[in-house]
């Protein structure tokens, strides 16, 4: 008895930490978009269109526990996996290289346009928040959407749905990114395909072997390589 009572509290100190650290980040996020809808919320104009920012990022707090919460208690994933700092610099290290990638491919042939990313300091706020949006609307949703689909015709183990899941889902951005590089040249096309698709099809690796926290950091990562950091020095370097 005493074991059991053991287990079901360690559950459910499990259980506890793994939404709380969800809602830590999702405060940050809903924290920075209020800031940056008040000052300047035309930014997400190019991105969300004529969806209200605000709303947009308070939504997907909302659809983004529910599918979590889905999703880790089916047994598919998990919001968060206590780890030391070794494996945080080891997926930084990757997700730098795939920034660095960019960078080459912006300077050798790619000649991404000068607006292509926010300046700073709003920079600091806008890439944080789409960066959420983005794992929620074009990982989470269409996973959950998947593993749920193929549990209903598959008798498959669950790692082997949500590796097929995986696989369609890692094409979703990449059809995205390419409608948008629709006038640039072909080759750039291709390029940009091929680099988000290996891109997300990284990150819902490491949201499988590990969390969906780590998935989003290694986004923010690449994010601070390519879009800040770069975003930056490219606008006197290049232009």
């Amino acid at each position: 008895m005493k074991k059991i009572n053991k287990i079901l509290k360690v559950k459910k100190a499990d259980f506890v930490s793994q939404y709380l650290i969800y809602f830590y980040l999702s405060l940050i996020i809903v924290l920075l978009g209020f800031f940056l809808y008040y000052s300047n919320a035309s930014i997400y104009n190019r991105f969300l269109g004529s969806f209200d920012p605000l709303l947009t990022i308070i939504v997907s707090v909302i659809i983004g526990i529910v599918l979590l919460y889905y999703l880790k208690e089916n047994g598919y994933f998990v919001i968060y996996k206590s780890s030391n700092v070794k494996r945080y610099l080891g997926l930084s290290t990757i997700a730098f290289l795939f920034g660095l990638e960019v960078i080459v491919a912006d300077i050798c042939f790619a000649k991404y346009p000068a607006d292509i990313n926010v300046p700073l300091p709003k920079s600091l706020l806008f890439y944080p928040t789409i960066g959420f949006i983005v794992e929620i609307f074009f990982h989470l949703l269409p996973l959950s959407i998947g593993v749920f689909i193929l549990s209903l015709f598959l008798k498959s183990s669950k790692s082997k749905l949500v590796w097929i899941s995986i696989i369609f889902v890692s094409i979703i951005e990449p059809i995205y990114q390419m409608y948008f590089a629709g006038q640039d040249s072909l080759i750039i096309i291709i390029y940009t395909g091929v680099h988000v698709f290996l891109f997300s099809l990284t990150q819902l690796y490491i949201f499988k072997r590990f969390d969906f926290i780590s998935m989003y950091l290694f986004r923010l990562v690449f994010y601070a390589i390519w879009h800040i950091l770069w975003g930056t020095l490219r606008l006197n370097l290049l232009y």
